[in-house]
């Protein structure tokens, strides 16, 4: 997944991206760049999300999330222009680390299970109250402050993933327990970051975070592995190669542009989500999930300026 989805509060791996960061060329103000990229980094990874909706439709999902761990594992050397991956291993915070990957692998996991039962442009749509999520957890084990004006918006959010779940009817059902899921681990994902990160370099981070999915996906393949046939591996690789790239340019973008300034153009995701539901699968969201989603946003955009506020403030 994509990410799955970035938005306030930022992702540490992003900011402390801010070291690999250069100057650039005269002309080119920083802040357009980084909107460019951070909007290129959502069209990668929703075209990423929408092909793991149609290669899940002839391969299990753990290939995908075994080509995908692939794809960051690669990345992460990249990034940190380091062969070495023993090398780059060295972390003060190991068992952070260790659970931290394994929230990576089970978000992954429930976003994909999701993929296979619900609309594209639905099952993103409720993944966008993760920064409310993540808000209430930075609260309760980071010690951040959250005054009564960002708890409303946080409990104005999840009426607003109400709203789009609808529990108690048969709009969802259970299946709607998936993206939920997949939000509750990457939201533990990100408040682990958000603790170590300070520690850890970017490309660490991102190394530790594939071992998990590559790791317990490569040890169970022998029970679901299937030969991919031409179109799907080509999908698979593809998959990787966004996902990857998508992970890069966002970097990128929040290395040389203030998280307030880029974070509310991932809400420009769901957009993607319903133009590609549409011409690949002729799913289109009713009028309740944009009721929901409208909701989510406005949410998500208070919060989003009340953090800005404090930032200006200290």
């Amino acid at each position: 997944m994509s990410s799955p989805h970035n938005s306030t509060p930022a992702d540490p791996r992003i900011e402390a991206a801010r070291e690999y960061a250069s100057p650039q060329k005269p002309g080119r103000h920083p802040h357009v760049v980084g909107i460019v990229l951070v909007v290129l980094g959502l069209l990668l990874v929703n075209t990423a999300d929408a092909l793991g909706k149609w290669v899940i439709e002839d391969l299990p999902i753990f290939q995908i999330i075994l080509f995908q761990a692939c794809g960051l594992f690669l990345l992460a050397l990249i990034v940190a222009r380091q062969a070495n991956p023993v090398r780059l291993l060295k972390t003060p915070d190991p068992w952070w680390q260790v659970v931290r990957s394994i929230c990576q692998l089970c978000s992954g996991l429930s976003f994909y299970a999701g993929l296979q039962v619900l609309q594209f442009a639905d099952l993103v749509a409720i993944l966008f109250i993760g920064p409310l999520v993540v808000t209430a957890l930075a609260h309760v084990f980071l010690g951040e402050h959250v005054g009564p004006r960002r708890w409303a918006a946080c409990g104005i959010g999840l009426i607003g993933g109400l709203v789009i779940v609808r529990p108690g009817t048969d709009v969802m059902g259970w299946a709607a327990i998936w993206p939920v899921l997949a939000v509750c681990f990457w939201s533990i994902y990100i408040i682990i970051t958000r603790r170590i990160s300070p520690r850890n370099s970017t490309g660490n981070l991102m190394l530790w975070a594939s071992l998990a999915p590559f790791g317990v996906m490569l040890i169970a393949s022998p029970w679901f592995w299937e030969t991919p046939g031409t179109l799907p591996l080509v999908g698979l690789l593809a998959i990787a190669t966004l996902s990857a790239a998508s992970n890069g340019v966002t970097i990128r973008a929040y290395g040389i542009a203030p998280a307030s300034l880029l974070a509310p153009f991932s809400y420009l995701e769901i957009v993607g989500a319903v133009l590609f539901g549409w011409f690949f699968w002729q799913e289109f969201p009713d009028l309740w999930t944009w009721v929901g989603a409208a909701i989510i946003v406005a949410a998500g955009l208070y919060v989003l300026r009340r953090e800005a506020l404090a930032a200006k403030a200290s």
